[in-house]
């Protein structure tokens, strides 16, 4: 009988242990990645809002949903991602990252002035699509011969300045 009791203490506390060691998410509105061109060896840190893809080098980035610790518990930050590869007809190397809507209709226009008719859009390979963990950026990564791209935070977006009072139009 003392044998019973004490496999249900035991298995009792070991179920307060793990619940209390339980990490808890927010959600959050965007994420600061960086990403290294292997070529040059130059990094770029940009922020990347969830659904607005955004354009590096041949790369499409979308974020599909990231999430933050508080504060109070250990820091990590978790996004969901996925990367496409774009062709060079239609998006030119770039550096700076760029909103993939505006890099598409410059591409768009380009072809209309060249008179190709690019109307056919060509199927995009999907390189990445996964969670990756700022802690750990070599747990899932992707694997690209020209480009990295990892996750640094996770954060929501700055509230608007209150000090700033709203001039009205005269």
């Amino acid at each position: 009988m003392n044998l019973v009791k004490i496999a249900a203490l035991a298995s009792a506390s070991f179920l307060v242990v793990q619940s209390a060691s339980a990490v808890t998410y927010e959600q959050n509105e965007s994420a600061t990645l960086r990403a290294l061109d292997k070529i040059t060896g130059r990094s770029t840190d940009f922020e990347i809002t969830v659904g607005e893809p955004m354009i590096y080098g041949t790369l499409k980035v979308d974020l599909k949903v990231c999430y933050q610790t508080p504060p109070e518990e250990p820091p990590e930050s978790a996004a969901f991602l996925q990367v496409e590869a774009t062709t060079a007809s239609r998006v030119k190397t770039m550096m700076e990252p760029r909103l993939a809507s505006e890099v598409e209709r410059e591409a768009a226009e380009a072809g209309r002035a060249n008179g190709r008719g690019d109307d056919q859009p060509e199927e995009p390979e999907m390189l990445f699509s996964g969670w990756m963990f700022a802690s750990s950026p070599g747990l899932s990564a992707l694997e690209h011969p020209v480009y990295d791209v990892w996750v640094i935070r996770c954060k929501q977006p700055s509230p608007e300045s209150l000090s700033d009072p709203a001039v009205p139009d005269e």
